[in-house]
């Protein structure tokens, strides 16, 4: 059998690994509560706190568009926005759903080489107008490693972070 290329240009292509199969069949006898209210649910938010030593709400979704789009509609109001680069995945593969599930939060775009955007680049978009017609920048989103395959440094994102910050 020749040998099949590998796609990565989504995490829905591969199938799913042994492991998560595995516990997926184990949990998938007897009867249970639905809707996340079942002990395997409870079990794996549980994991998560204690991975991320934070005592918060863990939503399970099915992929990276949702999970992208609750994120920033968990952060963002209509009147907000979203800096990002252009090639950003929240801008070229979410189809708009960001904007949908924030109820309108516009994404604005960012110029930058090599797929990164830079601390000048926030702070010039953020600061080009202060008036209520446009959208408050309300959140930074950078893609790690960007669609280009390139990679900020711990440096570049402490750069964003402090300009964010003073901004």
């Amino acid at each position: 059998m020749p040998a099949r290329l590998r796609q990565f240009a989504s995490d829905n292509y591969a199938g799913i690994c042994p492991e998560a199969w595995a516990a997926m069949q184990e949990a998938n006898t007897g009867h249970a509560p639905g809707y996340g209210d079942d002990a395997w649910t409870a079990r794996a938010a549980d994991l998560v706190r204690e991975l991320f030593e934070c005592d918060c709400d863990v939503f399970f979704v099915f992929n990276g568009t949702a999970a992208n789009s609750l994120a920033l509609s968990s952060m963002c109001q209509s009147y907000h926005s979203v800096l990002c680069h252009q090639l950003a995945h929240v801008e070229t593969d979410e189809c708009g759903a960001p904007e949908f599930f924030s109820n309108g939060t516009k994404i604005l775009l960012l110029a930058g080489e090599n797929g990164k955007i830079t601390p000048q680049a926030v702070e010039t978009t953020a600061t080009k107008r202060t008036d209520l017609h446009f959208p408050k920048p309300r959140v930074v989103s950078i893609t790690q490693a960007t669609e280009l395959g390139t990679v900020y440094s711990p440096e570049e994102i402490k750069a964003i972070s402090a300009t964010v910050k003073r901004l």
